[in-house]
């Protein structure tokens, strides 16, 4: 490797752990392009900051020798990118390769397979059962259903009661179809339609293969399917949890990953058209369900102070501020609102963009009801709101 080379590092997530009682850092490939986690000593955490193609192997040697106060040899430098672009965190050619192994093997499955099952859920059909309903007996039962659900997406665990006040109040009728708006965290589109039945512990959610086939030839929408950000997007998956074990196998799925904000203001004519496709299949049986949360605050995302008290009831007042526009507001004022509360750093902003967009295209009036609100510690000194709603028409 050319002393010349300048590395640069993918987006990956450096998570701060200890490996034989040393601090390190577990490189992790949020996309899920590269399965593998890597282990790197913190120490040389901030050779990682200068992987930024900007700065060649003597930028880093010249860093890495005044850092650590010894001569590090090029070599070692060397030895280090080296492993990193083996492995595949770097932009480059090896992993262009690795990346159209994984689009092959991708598009050859006929099922998305569950990410998270023995982690965020039970993996066992029995014990996911009373998982699930031991989650739903945290809520009150309702006799209304609404045909708009908002239900979280944090950790189930860590988001039981609000997870079981959306999903206690959620009746959708045998045969339903269910359009489900996820958060795309790692979508660099507008959206992205899945095409793939969707694995649950309970067994295949049927993909709805109507829906799918009615936006691409009958509409001529590019919906980017089978789009590798599903591969490990939870934001549908426990949706499809909840969804399986309500319904059975009496309903199909219609998963739409839901990009940033302002790729939806940049490409408003694109979005459009996938809203007026999806308004057309509208009827009685079809519902949506939005997987979101809200405001995240505090130390683990970037803040400079810990998220208090003050912080959450403020973000709970945001939260209802951009449901009601979500509803019944014009797109200018939402717009307006996510510039002025950016720093609250919703990260169902899309997703909310996007019903506000639906509702008033359809010409949709009805009414919202929040069911619940909680700031929800996750992580030390942060929280992230969540709420759970719906809305009837």
């Amino acid at each position: 490797m050319s002393p010349d080379y300048k590395p640069i590092l993918r987006l990956v997530d450096a998570i701060p752990s200890e490996w034989q009682g040393q601090p390190v850092f577990l490189l992790k490939d949020p996309v899920g392009l590269v399965e593998e986690i890597l282990v790197i000593p913190q120490s040389l955490g901030f050779l990682l900051a200068l992987m930024d193609g900007n700065h060649d192997l003597r930028d880093l040697q010249v860093e890495a020798t005044k850092k650590l106060g010894v001569l590090v040899p090029l070599e070692e430098i060397q030895k280090i990118v080296e492993y990193l672009n083996e492995k595949g965190f770097l932009w480059s050619e090896k992993f262009e390769e690795i990346k159209n192994r994984v689009y092959e093997k991708w598009l050859e499955l006929k099922v998305r397979p569950m990410a998270y099952a023995n982690q965020a859920y039970p993996l066992s059909s029995a014990e996911a059962k009373f998982f699930v309903e031991d989650i739903l007996n945290l809520a009150q039962p309702s006799s209304s259903s609404p045909r708009i659900l908002i239900a979280p997406h944090i950790d189930i665990k860590v988001g039981a009661r609000a997870f079981g006040e959306s999903y206690r109040k959620f009746k959708p009728v045998t045969g339903s179809r269910i359009i489900v708006l996820g958060v795309g965290h790692h979508l660099d589109l507008p959206y992205s339609v899945l095409t793939k039945n969707l694995a649950s512990p309970f067994g295949i959610i049927k993909n709805d293969r109507g829906g799918v086939l009615y936006l691409n030839r009958s509409k001529r929408l590019e919906l980017y399917p089978d789009h590798i950000a599903h591969k490990l997007e939870h934001s549908i998956e426990f949706q499809a949890l909840f969804l399986h074990y309500l319904l059975k196998d009496e309903f199909v799925m219609l998963p739409i990953l839901i990009g940033p904000l302002f790729h939806l203001v940049n490409q408003r004519d694109l979005v459009r058209s996938l809203i007026e496709g999806l308004i057309e299949l509208i009827d009685e049986k079809t519902y949506i369900v939005l997987g979101i949360d809200f405001c995240h605050l505090g130390i683990r995302y970037g803040d400079l102070f810990p998220a208090t008290d003050t912080h959450i009831e403020k973000a709970l007042q945001i939260d209802k501020i951009f449901m009601e526009l979500s509803i019944d507001g014009e797109e200018e004022k939402f717009l307006e609102k996510a510039e002025e509360y950016k720093d609250m750093k919703i990260c169902g902003l899309g997703c909310l963009y996007f019903l506000n967009l639906f509702l008033r295209y359809a010409n949709l009036k009805g009414s919202l009801e929040i069911y619940y609100q909680e700031g929800l510690p996750f992580g030390p000194g942060s929280v992230v709101s969540v709420v759970s709603a719906g809305y009837s028409f």
